[in-house]
């Protein structure tokens, strides 16, 4: 994998208009395995403009005429890859495998019958930590793989991430405040070692509305194609079922604990612009405030706040970070 950085992903601008600007932190958005998430499957639609803070996307009226669940299982599953932590089902008994760290969330490869893609050396970024508005990640990847017996080279791979708006997003569900607008471009070339002129030319464009403490997007739009080839247009929305949106819905400030379950102590990790006044607190099951504490953010970046747990009977509690204008953020931490 060679990324290069700009350095807007390590800041984070002024928090803008009346909810704070949307922070993704360290692992907020890689997948692990024993997730599963269904999507409504509809149309694809023309890509909202780009560059716009504060923005209200409306689709209330947004109609699918499918399901698709995507499955996440041990990095074993199918045979597995080396280094990956996670596989991920992908039709007709392949697996997608996948690598978390701090930092990013890799594609490795897919295992198939008749067709694998082998991505270790090089893989494929297909999410960066810390990641917020006008951030950008610029990735290469480079793979090798067979199909139908045939062996290819994956060559000239790029990936382009950035942070495109912020704002509200308006779905059938409901109504989400600070939501991150992500674009996705990536290309590459294919070209089998039996035959080197014929070559596989694969683009993908694709937009996510990503709501911080919901780890899937809430909308997806997709437009891929190869040529020779087929074009591919189609979105995707997540289901509202069983997964806490309505719940992060109210929440306006993104933000994760780590490591969770923890024991002695947690890191507290949470995005607000400099100048806020924050009250930080870890309260019990029966709405009783165990913890409080207080702060001035000083920088724009991803704030981090040290909780010692020393003490505290093991269980369920939630720790929550407010600031002065009401925006808040919430996430359940458990207690060994």
């Amino acid at each position: 994998m060679a990324q290069r950085y700009s350095a807007s992903l390590l800041l984070l601008a002024t928090a803008l208009g009346a909810f704070a600007q949307p922070t993704l932190p360290s692992g907020s958005n890689s997948f692990a395995p024993g997730e599963s998430y269904t999507y409504g499957v509809g149309d694809y639609f023309t890509p909202p403009s780009v560059g716009e803070a504060n923005t209200t996307w409306d689709y209330s009226t947004y109609t699918s005429s499918s399901t698709f669940t995507a499955v996440f299982s041990p990095p074993s599953t199918g045979g597995g890859m080396t280094g990956a932590t996670v596989a991920e089902a992908a039709g007709g008994g392949a697996y997608a495998y996948h690598k978390a760290t701090a930092s990013a969330f890799e594609q490795l490869g897919v295992i198939g019958t008749g067709f694998n893609v082998n991505c270790t050396l090089n893989p494929i970024t297909a999410f960066a930590y810390p990641f917020t508005f006008a951030s950008e990640v610029n990735d290469t990847y480079d793979c090798t793989g067979v199909s139908g017996g045939q062996a290819f080279n994956r060559d000239s791979g790029t990936v382009v991430i950035s942070g495109s708006s912020y704002g509200t997003l308006i779905l059938p569900s409901g109504t989400y405040t600070n939501v991150l607008l992500v674009n996705y471009e990536q290309h590459h070339y294919d070209w089998f070692t039996n035959d080197p002129d014929f070559t596989i030319d694969y683009n993908a464009f694709i937009q996510f509305w990503i709501k911080p403490g919901i780890k899937a997007p809430l909308l997806a739009n997709y437009e891929a194609y190869q040529v020779p080839g087929s074009l591919q247009l189609y979105s995707r929305v997540l289901d509202a079922e069983g997964i806490g949106m309505e719940e992060a819905r109210r929440h306006d400030i993104g933000m994760d604990l780590m490591p969770n379950p923890a024991t002695d102590r947690v890191e507290v990790l949470f995005g607000v612009g400099a100048g806020k006044r924050l009250t930080i607190e870890l309260i019990d099951l029966t709405g009783k405030t165990v913890m409080s504490t207080r702060r001035m953010t000083q920088v724009n970046t991803v704030q981090r706040e040290i909780l010692d747990l020393t003490g505290l009977a093991s269980g369920a509690y939630t720790v929550r970070v407010t600031d002065e204008t009401g925006a808040m953020g919430a996430k359940r931490l458990v207690v060994n």
